[in-house]
């Protein structure tokens, strides 16, 4: 495991490390003096994935016990605990596992195939499984997933119909406390307001938060006149009616729940400072913006992954000088500075900035650590990213987000990895570009990476596999075939269950397995 230049904290460096070296009294003595670190996360990676990862019932069972979640999924191939141990064959973490969880949910098992049908329109093979099992109308996954939760989200209204009339529960609550109404209204097309009232009609519970969603203006204020404190309702998916109304530009419903004592700033998914006023600033909503300041939104508000309310207002002179009134807090030094400008494609502040002080273009904290190119690359600036180049910039070797920043688009990784990028670019498990492009089935990109000299036969640390093994195990036949082609080992892994024809196995891809036969695997 790469130590990431970023994580600072010496505590929690530890305890991932201790969490997957197996050493338990080590971990007890970092949680008897910070006992938040059984539920910190780096890059969404908390102390329970490598206990579980590789293996140590112990460590298990000890951070379980203090409240680690057993519903967690790995960032970012969604695998849940329970499954992270049965591949690897660590079956008494996954009977502890499963043992925990049975009581949360009513689980069974293989019930994989069954979602992705609900998930993807499969109407004849739910109603053919249904007919077979109706119970699978009524289970669920280990984490709570359900098949109406997943046609709802799809919107797949025939298949939400078949669910219901054969038994779903209209109300069923995932591990993130999601229903599958959330997941219908979620989508924000159409078919939303269709699809939730068929679940209302067949049993889901309404509530104030879901009123607001949909523009109830009637219901919002008649329970505000029965009670005022639910201005500040939380519905099960953490999410509050303030927040819904400022999605919806809904200025009136936003008034009418602050006057009803609302707090802007109360937590909420992913906003633990509140998301109204973010989103207020985000669609550019200055009446609503100041109205919320008013009433003592927090003008520092950065939910997860989205960039401070100052970030987005720097190119709104208004709304930069509302929120810097009310207290925002603009701690960007010139690393920060420099790093919006580049964000806002000013190419000749850039390069004058680039003249004065080269090291700019050379910082290893620059975007999260990610690198000065990163957001460039991200956006597809191709004109911003030459000039960064030219003055020297460079793609780190190891990134977090590096399949999603530097190989989003095909033009920005050819230029890349034509001005230096490193054809083995990983994050910090170990898993290269070349594992990413296998995983997504992207052959042009893979392609690419092959013939700037990409270690065909990588294996990464997460899944002890080579690119081959992640084809194999995520069901990329035309993956397959192209790796093969180019030589990659049919044989290879860093462990007995990592190789890729273990994988075809386990995941039931038939196809693949034959085709891994024919090339040799054993």
């Amino acid at each position: 495991m790469i130590r990431p230049a970023d994580l600072k904290d010496e505590d929690i460096w530890n305890i991932l490390s201790a969490s997957r070296e197996g050493e338990l009294e080590k971990v007890k003595q970092l949680i008897s003096r910070r006992p938040e670190l059984v539920h910190f996360v780096y890059n969404y990676t908390p102390p329970i994935h490598f206990a579980v990862r590789e293996g140590h019932l112990d460590i298990v069972r000890f951070l379980l016990d203090l409240g680690a979640d057993p519903t967690y999924r790995t960032y970012p191939f969604q695998d849940s605990l329970l499954t992270m141990a049965q591949d690897r064959g660590h079956h008494e973490i996954a009977e502890h596992l499963l043992e925990i969880l049975s009581l949360r949910f009513p689980i069974m098992e293989g019930l994989a195939g069954f979602l992705d049908a609900a998930r993807n329109g499969d109407l004849a093979r739910v109603q053919s499984e249904l007919e077979r099992n109706p119970n699978l109308a009524r289970v669920s996954n280990d984490t709570g997933d359900t098949a109406l939760h997943q046609a709802a989200a799809g919107g797949h209204l025939q298949i939400v119909t078949a669910l219901l009339d054969a038994g779903a529960h209209a109300d069923a609550v995932r591990a993130d406390g999601v229903r599958p109404i959330n997941c219908a209204l979620d989508q924000g097309d159409g078919k939303s307001a269709l699809l939730a009232g068929v679940l209302l009609e067949r049993g889901a519970a309404y509530n104030i938060y879901l009123a607001a969603v949909l523009g109830d203006g009637v219901y919002v204020r008649d329970a505000l006149l029965r009670d005022s404190a639910l201005s500040n309702f939380e519905d099960t998916s953490h999410r509050r009616p303030i927040s819904a109304a400022a999605r919806r530009n809904d200025l009136g419903m936003v008034k009418l729940l602050l006057d009803h004592g609302a707090d802007p700033s109360l937590p909420e998914e992913g906003a633990p400072l509140g998301q109204a006023l973010w989103t207020a600033v985000y669609q550019k909503q200055h009446d609503m913006a100041k109205l919320l300041l008013e009433h003592g939104a927090n003008p520092n508000t950065a939910p997860e992954s989205s960039g401070s309310v100052l970030l987005h207002a720097q190119k709104d002179p208004e709304l930069l000088r509302m929120l810097l009134k009310y207290g925002a807090q603009d701690n960007s030094g010139d690393l920060d500075s420099f790093q919006r400008l580049v964000s806002d494609n000013a190419l000749a502040d850039v390069e004058r900035l680039l003249i004065e002080h080269p090291e700019l273009s050379r910082q290893a904290s620059a975007f999260w650590g990610e690198g000065i190119l990163s957001e460039p690359a991200n956006q597809g600036n191709r004109e911003m990213l030459e000039l960064l180049l030219r003055h020297d910039a460079r793609v780190p070797d190891v990134s977090k987000w590096g399949r999603y920043y530097y190989f989003k688009h095909d033009e920005i990784s050819a230029l890349l990895l034509q001005n230096g990028m490193n054809p083995n670019h990983m994050n910090w498990h170990h898993v290269t570009l070349l594992h990413d492009m296998a995983q997504e089935g992207d052959l042009r990109k893979a392609r690419l990476l092959l013939d700037y000299g990409a270690d065909i036969n990588a294996v990464d640390e997460e899944y002890r596999s080579t690119p081959l093994g992640f084809a194999a195990r995520w069901g990329q036949r035309e993956m397959v075939a192209l790796l093969l082609a180019r030589g990659a080992d049919p044989n290879k892994s860093g462990a007995p269950w990592a190789t890729p024809l273990a994988w075809a196995q386990k995941k039931g891809h038939s196809d693949i397995e034959a085709d891994l036969r024919r090339a040799g695997a054993r």
